[in-house]
């Protein structure tokens, strides 16, 4: 007879607001651990919004609320947006890069979103700009400075109005090195 792994309800934790429980067997908790989503604490999984969200979506984990109700992705933004104050554009970028495989961290500064890496080898500072908008050089070039001064490399991500995200690497411009058109 096969003995399925006990499971164990840890309530989940999302930016310090309990949100409900998931229950889970040793090898998915670790899974998700391994993946680089949250720290597990007194029973409890501490979580971000976008990890949250992120995995909810990917089905790595169930999540019940209070009553005992399973929330999907959709039944969590519309639950928490306002609470979480979860943003739909670094939803998507958030979602973008880790598909890619990068760990993502929230940087809470209006200068850059998010700090990505893939291991040691490099890591970015990203900034979520809207599709459309008209961006000075100077502005620009002040990210590039900021990043190089920290070690990262920068990238501007574009979600465009269809939720595609484009990502784009930026490097310091100066008049020398623009050609004017005539």
């Amino acid at each position: 007879m096969h003995n399925a792994e006990r499971k164990r309800r840890y309530f989940l934790i999302v930016d310090d607001i309990e949100l409900g429980y998931c229950d889970l067997d040793e090898e998915s908790l670790n899974r998700i651990i391994k993946a680089g989503y949250g720290q597990v604490a007194d029973q409890k999984l501490l979580l971000n919004k976008y990890e949250a969200f992120y995995i909810l979506q990917e089905n790595q984990l169930q999540i019940f609320n209070e009553k005992g109700e399973q929330l999907n992705p959709e039944k969590y933004y519309q639950r928490y947006r306002g609470t979480l104050n979860l943003n739909l554009e670094k939803l998507l970028v958030y979602g973008e890069l880790r598909q890619k495989g990068y760990r993502v961290n929230e940087i809470k500064t209006n200068i850059f979103d998010f700090m990505a890496d893939v291991g040691s080898s490099r890591s970015y500072y990203i900034k979520i700009l809207p599709e459309g908008g008209n961006y000075k050089i100077e502005d620009l070039n002040n990210l590039v400075k900021i990043s190089i001064k920290h070690k990262k490399e920068p990238i501007i991500a574009i979600v465009e109005r269809n939720g595609e995200v484009i990502f784009y690497k930026l490097f310091q411009l100066s008049e020398g090195n623009i050609e004017g058109n005539n």
